[in-house]
């Protein structure tokens, strides 16, 4: 009865014992970087979610500024016709800013919690505020979040942060045709009553008449 080799049978059984021993060191490194690459990912997509919530809201909320809270919803907008009825009439004067502020951050932190595939560590954190110049008014909305980072613990031990923050920002300005066309109007009366008109025109002279000479030239 023949036998292998045992010099060879050795040798095959020390390769194989070397292969496991690699695999058994490479593959717990492997994996912990698909899931640095998941969680990476994962943030990326909080990010979106929260910046495009955030830009959403800041326009809707712009445009629809006038109309009473209650009444209307600032995700979805108007949707039924009876609610294009319900703008408040001295809105101009006097806003419920507070209100609006409280029912946008509501509903805008149900929509987050309701997208979001990872939940923050004490939630989300969402600031409205209401800008009023004397050219434009505007609207801010912000919202912060804190996520756990993997191996959270370990990472504080080594006096760092668990966590990683997450901001989205946007800004919007108040859709109001006759604020718009009264400041547009303020805006050209200074411009005259200050001297600024003529002093641009007679800047421009000498470019207005290089111009109506190139014109008469090419007619």
């Amino acid at each position: 009865m023949k036998t292998g080799n045992p010099a060879v049978c050795g040798s095959k059984n020390r390769s194989d014992g070397a292969v496991t021993v690699e695999y058994a060191v490479v593959f717990p490194i492997v994996l912990v970087c698909i899931m640095l690459l998941v969680y990476i990912g994962i943030l990326n997509y909080q990010q979106c979610l929260m910046q495009s919530a955030v830009n959403r809201y800041a326009d809707s909320l712009a445009l629809l500024w006038g109309f009473a809270p209650d009444d209307i919803d600032f995700e979805t907008g108007i949707t039924e016709r009876n609610s294009c009825f319900n703008e408040e009439l001295y809105w101009h004067l006097y806003t419920d800013t507070g209100k609006r502020a409280e029912k946008t951050a509501e509903s805008l932190n149900n929509k987050l919690i309701s997208g979001s595939v990872m939940k923050p560590r004490d939630g989300f954190e969402i600031d409205v505020k209401f800008s009023n110049n004397l050219i434009c008014k505007k609207v801010c909305i912000s919202a912060i979040a804190d996520y756990y980072l993997p191996f959270a613990g370990f990472i504080e031990l080594l006096g760092f942060p668990g966590y990683v923050n997450i901001e989205a920002y946007s800004e919007a300005f108040i859709y109001d045709p006759p604020d718009f066309i009264q400041n547009t109007d303020y805006l050209l009366q200074i411009y005259k009553e200050s001297g600024a008109q003529t002093l641009v025109a007679d800047k421009l002279a000498s470019l207005s008449k290089a111009l109506q000479y190139l014109t008469d030239n090419f007619r």
